[in-house]
């Protein structure tokens, strides 16, 4: 282990530690996962060990191809890990048991039909679950209006902005009341303005609901900004490099917290941690010739 990483790392105190603690809403242990490739066997991540308790916002950072959005993936039931487990909720989560209800996704991309509207878009998971139109079609115009989309439920996604149509998927997903959330890189495609009044409008809604979110993210300002803790990743194969706490008090307005002496000493603080696993990934991309990835 090189001296940043001994640095860098921290350990969580498990709850068992402190009883009266928050329980796990999700957890990691001693997580791998392995996939198959034309060129052979390919460790995406590597003994992962993470505990994000009820009500966390919790932001996961590293280098390109450190396997961040493959945790994502495991916690959601899309992917099962290779070895170790995976428990959401309190229940373990596995090739047989699939994604589960109470946890929802927001994909770097648009998930969004375009053959449909705003409305129906958020509307649509609520009638696959049974929902009446009337009713569903009520609690996705409530969600709209969240959001701040209200007048715009006839709209089709071809119509929207591009901020728009990430705030008709996060309102898809909300809608749900999923207990767990998960968002890979949502706002990545946003331009800066945008971005910036998205990120305070997540904070508004979590503030609100308290779910336990987990976010991807390569921006390191948006992981201080709006996190109790952040994850960073090596180099991959991934694995827990540090997990810092935030410290910064809630609630926040990013375009405040930022000027804090305390966001400036985290930010350094993580990209310390960061620097030589994003230069390691850099050389290997540049060696391989490859572009991005998560």
């Amino acid at each position: 282990m090189t001296d940043a990483i001994a640095r860098a790392e921290t350990k969580t105190v498990s709850n068992s530690q402190h009883p009266g603690a928050p329980a796990p809403a999700v957890e990691l242990i001693d997580v791998s996962q392995t996939f198959r490739t034309k060129s052979g066997p390919h460790l995406a991540v590597r003994d992962i060990d993470l505990t994000v308790n009820e009500g966390e916002f919790v932001s996961v950072v590293g280098p390109s191809g450190c396997g961040k959005s493959t945790i994502l993936y495991m916690v959601a039931g899309l992917r099962p890990p290779t070895s170790g487990e995976v428990h959401v909720l309190g229940k373990r989560v596995t090739a047989q048991t699939g994604p589960d209800l109470d946890v929802g996704f927001v994909f770097q991309k648009d998930a969004v039909l375009p053959w449909k509207t705003a409305l129906q878009n958020v509307a649509l998971g609520l009638r696959y679950r049974g929902a009446s139109k009337r009713s569903a079609e009520a609690d996705a115009t409530e969600w709209l209006a969240r959001v701040g989309l209200a007048g715009f439920g006839d709209r089709y996604p071809a119509q929207l902005s591009g901020g728009m149509r990430k705030r008709v998927a996060i309102a898809a997903s909300l809608v749900l009341t999923p207990k767990v959330l998960l968002m890979d890189e949502p706002f990545s495609a946003l331009d800066a303005q945008t971005r910036m009044i998205m990120e305070n409008d997540l904070l508004s809604i979590w503030e609100e609901t308290k779910q336990t979110v987990i976010f991807v993210t390569h921006d390191l300002e948006e992981a201080v900004g709006l996190s109790d803790r952040v994850i960073t990743m090596t180099a991959g194969p991934g694995t827990i490099l540090s997990d810092r706490a935030s410290g910064l008090p809630r609630p926040r307005d990013l375009q405040e917290v930022r000027f804090e002496p305390a966001f400036t000493r985290l930010h350094e603080m993580l990209w310390e941690d960061l620097r030589e696993q994003v230069q390691i990934a850099s050389s290997r991309a540049s060696a391989a010739g490859v572009g991005d990835g998560n």
